[in-house]
């Protein structure tokens, strides 16, 4: 009876030792960073100007305008997050735009078909900006990659509820923003760059008219 015990045991032993030496195979090909978009089965809805337009655009907005300072005849008034309902809001928008990144770097049109044009003075054209996007997708993703660490330095910063760490981080946001339009919308044109910040053309309502294109 004890020797038929022992080789049940040993024969189960067995059994887990097989099952072990494949389970490394299963997780290694079910790892999402070593497989391709494709076989993630992810399939972009939007464009990278869509993106922008309705996800990036408003949430970088609540970072920006968190603290704010403004010189009145009355003195100064700031404008801070005080409850923790707008710490959670600064919170949740920081962490949007960092995952956004990851919806920029996954290949997809730079524009909508329907506006498959360029929107600002010295942008260029999406046919353009397409090529060059692929050509250097390295340095692009980087780009991508250095907003999104911005914006967790945020989440830190609202962890530790560090007003003015706040205030000084929607600069180095719109620091990196500014480095990848300067070299893929505006190559080396600053004050493009510059209209195009002060421009309403990238804030339309979701279901607004797009802009006429401009005239050829």
């Amino acid at each position: 009876m004890l020797t038929t015990f022992a080789a049940l045991v040993l024969a189960s032993a067995g059994l887990l030792v097989g099952c072990t030496a494949t389970e490394p195979v299963a997780t290694e090909e079910m790892d999402p960073a070593t497989i391709s978009e494709e076989q993630l089965g992810l399939t972009p809805l939007i464009s990278m100007r869509e993106v922008m337009t309705y996800i990036v655009d408003p949430i970088v907005d609540v970072v920006f305008n968190a603290v704010a300072y403004d010189v009145v005849e009355t003195g100064l008034v700031e404008i801070v997050p005080e409850t923790p309902e707008d710490w959670l809001a600064i919170r949740q928008a920081a962490l949007t735009l960092a995952e956004s990144m990851n919806l920029m770097k996954m290949p997809r049109p730079v524009a909508p078909a329907d506006q498959f044009y360029a929107l600002n003075p010295g942008e260029l054209p999406p046919a353009e900006l397409q090529v060059d996007i692929a050509a250097r997708r390295d340095l692009f993703n980087q780009y991508a990659d250095a907003l999104a660490a911005e914006a967790m330095r945020v989440v830190e910063l609202v962890d530790a509820r560090d007003v003015d760490g706040v205030f000084v981080a929607g600069g180095a946001i719109d620091a990196a923003c500014e480095n990848c339009h300067l070299d893929f919308w505006y190559p080396g044109d600053r004050e493009a760059v510059e209209q195009f910040n002060e421009s309403e053309v990238f804030q339309i309502e979701p279901g607004a008219a797009p802009p006429a294109a401009p005239a050829q």
